[in-house]
C-alpha cells in the first residue's frame, strides 16, 4: 500500500487515511488488455458522487484516463471537461470550464470530427472526461446516459469507466426497486454505498424505498439493518454475482461514526464483504 496521509476531523484531530484505490482493492484494476477499460458502477445512497469524484482524481493523477458517466441521472459537473449530447438537435458539444454550465465554454463537434477531437482530450498523461445526454427541467441541468453508439466508440479510450448506476433522491440509504440498479453487462465491479448519517434516524427521513422491506417511517435505521442492506442481494449487492463488490461507508466524519464503521465493518467481514469507511472521499478505515 502507498504512503498513508492525514486529514483533519471536525474535532481537529489528525486522522490517518489510505489511498482510496488501495483501500478498495482496485490498484491493479486497469491492468487489462488495450481498449478494455475497467467498468466500476456505484449504487446505493449517501455520497456516490463524492466517491466517484475522488476515484477519478486519484486515477487521473496516476496517469490514467477516466470516463465518468451515468446509466440513470447525474448532476451537471461544475468544473472540468464534459462531452454533452443534445438529443433535440442530435449534436455533440464539448463543455469546458466551470460555473454549473453558465461559466462553461461550449464548442459544437461536427459529426465527422467529434471522435477525433474528443480523443485529443486524452492527449498527455491522465485526464477526466464526464459524458452524458443533456436534460433540462425547471432550469436544472442533469446528464442521462449517452446514446449507446457514441458510448461504444468512446469507451475504449478510457482506462477506467465510473458509472453512477443508481438514484437515491439524496437519501443516505437506498433499497433498490425491481428495475434498479441499472448495471451494464460489461460492468466489472460494484461499489455499494451508504451514508453513516442515517444510523439512528427514522427510516422515513433517511431510507429510500423503505416500504420494499416493510419498514415503517418511525423505525430507526440500525447498524444491523445497514449491514443487511450492504450484504444482501435485496440491497446494494444486487446484480453483483461474478463481479468485484466492495461496501463503502461514507460520512465517517467523527470518532463516533468511526467506531460505528468498525462495528459494521466487522459484521460485513463475517458475511464475506470487504470495503472501506470514507470521510470526504478519503478512506479512514479498511475492512
Amino acid at each position: 500500500m502507498k504512503k498513508r496521509e492525514f486529514i483533519c476531523c471536525s474535532n481537529e484531530d489528525r486522522r490517518e487515511t489510505y489511498p482510496l484505490l488501495a483501500a478498495l482493492g482496485l490498484e491493479g484494476a486497469w491492468e487489462r488488455k488495450e481498449n478494455d477499460p475497467f467498468v466500476l458502477a456505484l449504487v446505493g445512497g449517501g455520497g456516490k458522487t463524492t466517491v466517484m469524484a475522488a476515484l477519478a482524481r486519484e486515477v487521473s493523477a496516476a496517469g490514467r484516463r477516466v470516463l465518468v458517466e451515468t446509466s440513470t441521472h447525474i448532476g451537471m459537473p461544475k468544473t472540468g471537461k464534459v462531452l454533452v449530447y443534445r438529443a433535440d438537435g442530435d449534436v455533440l458539444e464539448l463543455w469546458e470550464g466551470e460555473g454549473d454550465g453558465d461559466g462553461f465554454s461550449v464548442r459544437s463537434l461536427p459529426e465527422t470530427a467529434w471522435k477525433r477531437e474528443t480523443v485529443q482530450i486524452w492527449d498527455g498523461v491522465g485526464g477526466i472526461l464526464t459524458v452524458g445526454t443533456l436534460e433540462e427541467k425547471g432550469g436544472v441541468r442533469k446528464l442521462t446516459a449517452l446514446p449507446e453508439k457514441i458510448r461504444r466508440e468512446l469507451a475504449p479510450a478510457a482506462d477506467l469507466i465510473l458509472t453512477e448506476a443508481d438514484g437515491a433522491k439524496r437519501h443516505p440509504v437506498k433499497i433498490p426497486a425491481s428495475h434498479e440498479p441499472v448495471i451494464r453487462s460489461e460492468t466489472d465491479g460494484v461499489l455499494g454505498c451508504i451514508g453513516l448519517s442515517a444510523i439512528g434516524r427514522p427510516a422515513g427521513e433517511v431510507l429510500f424505498r423503505r416500504e420494499l422491506l416493510g419498514i415503517s417511517p418511525e423505525e430507526p435505521v440500525t447498524e444491523e439493518l445497514a449491514v443487511k442492506i450492504l450484504s444482501s442481494e435485496e440491497g446494494t449487492k444486487k446484480y453483483t454475482a461474478g463481479r468485484l463488490y466492495r461496501a463503502v461507508l461514507n460520512q465517517c466524519d467523527t470518532e463516533e461514526r468511526l467506531e460505528r464503521a468498525r462495528r459494521m465493518g466487522a459484521g460485513l467481514k463475517q458475511r464475506g464483504v470487504h470495503g472501506a469507511a470514507l470521510s470526504w472521499g478519503k478512506a479512514v478505515w479498511i475492512f
